[in-house]
């Protein structure tokens, strides 16, 4: 007798869950802050016991506010927890997701380049 096939989605339908619920948690937990603090990316384990979530600040100081997660990671497991109804619920590591500063930064040196042109040019 063969076994039934595990959904091939089921990773992929529990990262786009994971990224859902912890918006309005991660939200709620740094309402006041500065800075706006989003789930770039999600990724489960095969075996659904943890998950590696990739956090993105824009506009607020991002070691301050992942030092904040990562004191705070229980009570957001807790809060996340509340919203799976499923067996096994993944374990959160957090990571700091630098591509949206380190964009910012190659956009303002362009930018900069783009100014020094229009100078030099001028001046001829």
């Amino acid at each position: 007798m063969d076994k039934p096939q595990k959904n091939p989605n089921r990773i992929a339908k529990v990262n786009s869950l994971i990224e859902h619920e912890l918006g309005p948690i991660l939200h709620e937990f740094f309402e006041g802050e500065n800075g706006l603090v989003t789930v770039s990316k999600v990724e489960t384990s095969r075996d659904m016991r943890w998950a590696k979530v990739w956090v993105s600040v824009f506009g607020g100081d991002d070691n301050k506010i992942f030092n904040r997660i990562n004191t705070h990671i229980y009570e957001i497991q807790g809060e996340l927890n509340k919203s799976f109804a499923t067996k096994i619920i993944p374990r959160l590591q957090f990571f700091l997701d630098t591509s949206p500063r380190y964009a910012q930064h190659i956009d303002e040196m362009i930018k900069k380049m783009h100014a020094e042109e229009q100078l030099s040019g001028t001046a001829e």
